[in-house]
């Protein structure tokens, strides 16, 4: 029988083109934080973003050689490299061509052995289960709500029966649209809740990464601000925000804009296995 390849959707094409772009225009400069981070944002925005993530993710990266870990969006290797380094054997995904290349190379140039492919979350078959999934903000761009489902139910499918499936997504308690755009969505955690569920999953664990509220205060009138007054004004929501986040982060889940997601299988589906 002849297998029939899932032709992309409008939605997927137009992700693939936004994303490519940004890479390389982005990948290969400060770190590629501005392409992975916040889009073409100031150094010291990015900076303070990927400390705070960094932080909240902290419990999560710390090494267990041997096991595997696969690193949806994997952009430049931030994340992949660090497990690597670690012993873990890494498989990493992203959407863009350029940035799987770029990751290759700086895995290369750190001597370490991982696996990068270029796909869509949403349907790519990796041939085998992992100990870990590691997927940092990328369900968030994923706008239409039944295909974010669908993403999730795909990396459930490659879950091991013991392993974790670990998030950080925009997660809100409640439904907040005001930093919605184009290429992104804020879901409320209760969202994720309920897809995870339907995925077979269960939440075990929340930690908050960024309480502060002034950048989401500020970002949706950002871009419309004569540069020099908008740069000006991030920098001090940044200086007054990083300190809180780092401190305070991970222990005040609700008030933060995104958090860390844990889940696992339910008991059900992992008997299934």
């Amino acid at each position: 029988m002849k297998t029939l390849t899932p032709t992309p959707s409008i939605d997927a094409i137009a992700s693939t083109i936004y994303w490519e772009q940004r890479a390389r225009r982005f990948a290969r400069e400060s770190r590629g934080l501005k392409a992975v981070c916040s889009f073409g944002m100031p150094w010291f925005y990015n900076m303070a973003i990927d400390w705070c993530q960094r932080r909240a993710l902290s419990p999560w990266l710390r090494g267990t050689s041997g096991k595997s870990v696969l690193d949806i969006g994997c952009g430049v290797g931030r994340w992949s490299l660090r497990f690597a380094a670690q012993g873990w054997r890494v498989t990493g995904l992203d959407l863009s061509p350029f940035m799987v290349e770029s990751a290759r190379d700086n895995a290369a140039g750190a001597g370490h052995g991982c696996k990068f492919v270029s796909g869509d979350v949403r349907e790519h078959q990796f041939g085998e289960r992992f100990d870990l999934i590691f997927c940092v903000t990328v369900i968030q761009h994923v706008t239409d709500p039944v295909e974010a489902g669908r993403a999730l139910a795909n990396l459930a499918s490659h879950l091991g029966p013991d392993g974790e499936l670990v998030l950080l997504e925009a997660a809100p308690m409640h439904k907040v649209r005001r930093c919605d755009t184009a290429v992104f969505r804020a879901r409320d955690l209760q969202w994720y809740d309920k897809a995870l569920q339907a995925a077979g999953l269960e939440i075990k664990a929340v930690r908050g990464v960024d309480p502060m509220p002034l950048k989401t205060w500020l970002l949706p009138f950002y871009r419309r601000m004569y540069p020099p007054v908008a740069v000006a004004a991030l920098a001090v929501v940044t200086a007054l925000s990083l300190p809180v986040d780092w401190l305070l982060g991970p222990y005040c889940t609700r008030r933060s804009w995104h958090k860390v997601i844990v889940a696992r299988r339910n008991p059900e589906a992992r008997d299934a296995i």
